[in-house]
């Protein structure tokens, strides 16, 4: 985070980072993006400005939304391949034609796809991996301006998708796809937090998608949340049929957004309308603004089995970050075998936070920090994995440590970018 003037005039979504790059180039051909990346000596990838820290940026940055290769479907392998800067919302749109669709999708669909891909961004489901896992291959553009494809075939393909930024400038991602399907969406209000701990895997694993939210406010005995539980309508997902209630909680009867208080319009249909997977997976709706505007966020994974007693600790230190959340969300993440996935090889469980900024709600500078830090060692004793796109403490947090093939991609980063041309000062304090 920082409150310095970017050199461009350029910050992420959020505005609470302003990049420090002194140029930002606008390609529009794989010539140009090769002969910027041979002369860079320090650059990364501007996607849809979604993270919320450094981790984009460097002495000089790329824009790919002026690249636009034509998007290509291939019904033999169930792919689609899209140009990096591709948001999943224009994904979407891309595969309505084919009666296609993906497994799953984040709360926004305004997030780039490569951009997404690369920090293991993520939406619900017991079943469902992050994002990243559907990628089948990918092409980017090395130091020596060459065009690389890569696909599931590749030595190290495990390694090189979820990449953090730092192998090369990837410029076309290929995404497995699924037969089209419809999603029904249904929120329940004012479940306990008690019951939610006592019956976590059960509520988490009641439909395709599910999401509890939550602001860890009142006494232990009176914290509640919302649920908002995404129903394929065919059945597939074995899902809890929807009732007028869920575990006693009543159902809505009119549009909710996960922050108490504000206008739900900008949320995708609930109320159990049937609709398209790409207008009820997301929280948000494409054509709308996200979200409530000034945040910052933080989320933190830890194993399943864990989720339960993770809960409790956070219901228990929540006087410590309550003042500055307007909300928290919990969610079930599958297990895959990326090596920089938060969910590598652990089913995991993961707890979101949307802050108030430090210049907001009369918290006074440091606030945030205390904030994500009291979190953290909440978390301590049940080995926490950031998202690598929100707020962590850096000093609470050892990648070395938390990732069994940390050393593997440090090699592999060394190896593909050897005088760390796509590396930065973020990677710097985590990687060393």
């Amino acid at each position: 985070m920082t409150d310095a003037a970017s050199a461009t005039g350029e910050q992420n979504w959020a505005g609470n980072y302003a990049y420090r790059a002194s140029q930002i180039h606008r390609p529009t051909t794989i010539d140009e993006i090769a002969a910027i990346a041979q002369s860079a000596t320090s650059i990364r990838v501007l996607g849809s400005r979604h993270s919320f820290t450094d981790i984009v940026d460097a002495d000089e940055l790329i824009d790919l939304s002026g690249y636009q290769p034509k998007i290509h479907f291939d019904a033999d392998a169930q792919t689609i391949t899209v140009p990096a800067s591709t948001t999943y919302g224009d994904v979407a749109q891309s595969l309505a034609p084919y009666g296609m669709a993906l497994r799953n999708l984040a709360s926004l669909p305004h997030i780039s796809v490569a951009g997404s891909v690369a920090t293991a961004t993520h939406g619900s489901g017991i079943g469902n991996g992050n994002l990243a896992t559907s990628v089948a291959g990918f092409e980017y553009v090395n130091t020596a301006g060459e065009i690389i494809s890569v696909d599931r075939s590749t030595p190290d393909f495990d390694g090189l998708v979820v990449s953090l930024g730092a192998l090369g400038i990837v410029t076309a991602v290929s995404l497995g796809v699924v037969f089209d399907y419809q999603i029904e969406q249904h929120v329940y209000g004012d479940l306990p937090l008690d019951v939610v701990g006592d019956q976590l895997a059960m509520i988490l694993g009641a439909a395709y998608s599910v999401s509890v939210f939550t602001t860890f406010a009142g006494s232990l005995d009176g914290q509640v949340g919302q649920v908002w539980i995404k129903r394929r309508t065919d059945g597939s997902d074995r899902s809890m049929d929807a009732g007028a209630t869920f575990l006693d909680a009543p159902a809505a009867t009119m549009q909710h957004h996960p922050i108490p208080g504000v206008d739900g319009s900008t949320c995708t249909a609930q109320l159990g309308v049937p609709g398209p997977w790409a207008d009820r997976l997301p929280h948000f709706r494409m054509g709308f603004t996200p979200s409530a505007g000034n945040e910052v966020q933080s989320e933190f994974f830890v194993g399943s089995v864990d989720g339960p007693l993770a809960l409790e600790a956070l219901r228990n230190a929540a006087d410590d970050f309550a003042d500055r959340l307007m909300v928290s969300e919990v969610r079930a993440v599958a297990a895959d075998e990326l090596w920089m996935s938060p969910q590598y090889r652990r089913p995991s469980v993961a707890f979101h936070f949307t802050w108030h900024p430090d210049s907001e709600a009369g918290g006074a500078a440091g606030d945030l920090v205390r904030a994500v830090a009291a979190v953290q060692e909440a978390l301590g004793p049940f080995a926490p994995r950031p998202h690598w796109g929100k707020v962590f403490d850096a000093d609470g947090f050892s990648a070395r440590d938390s990732y069994e093939m940390f050393d593997d991609f440090i090699d592999m980063a060394q190896r593909l970018d050897p005088h760390g041309v796509f590396r930065n000062d973020w990677w710097a304090r985590h990687f060393g």
